[in-house]
């Protein structure tokens, strides 16, 4: 008797961990959705708030760490092309000059957010996959 009720028990726990996880899956899920869904000019908040998402299950840690890669990068990339733009609204203007280093630096600075951005396409399949994963586990 001794050993079925150690059984159950270890299957009991086994599922209370298991369970602790479901939310964090959730929540990472929810985020990658909301990252996706947005618009191009709200995607750098919704990156920035699914980095600021806990985990305390290894597996979710690894996910969520993929999709802070690629949801950063793809952030960073459009923040960027975002400052581009307003520099060069500015140069159109008349309140900047060609001569101006901010000026200047747009082909380097258009280069960084293009490799950024590639970055983030490249990394966001595996983000996309390790959810998938995590939700069918889950039941999500």
């Amino acid at each position: 008797m001794m050993p079925r009720r150690f059984l159950s028990i270890a299957v009991l726990s086994l599922l209370v961990g298991c369970s602790s996880a479901r939310p964090e899956v959730a929540l990472l899920a929810e985020g990658v959705e909301q990252f996706h869904r947005a618009s191009n000019a709200d995607r750098p908040a919704r990156a920035d708030a699914l980095a600021r998402l806990g985990c305390r299950d290894a597996e979710v840690c690894a996910a969520r760490a993929a999709c802070v890669e690629a949801t950063a990068a793809t952030a960073a990339a459009l923040r960027g092309k975002l400052e581009a733009e307003a520099i060069v609204a500015e140069l159109e203007a008349g309140k900047r000059t060609s001569e101006d280093p901010s000026v200047k630096a747009l082909p380097s600075r258009l280069e960084e957010a293009s490799q950024l951005l590639k970055k983030g396409h490249e990394i966001m399949p595996l983000c996309d996959h390790k959810v998938m994963v995590l939700r069918e586990r889950y039941g999500l």
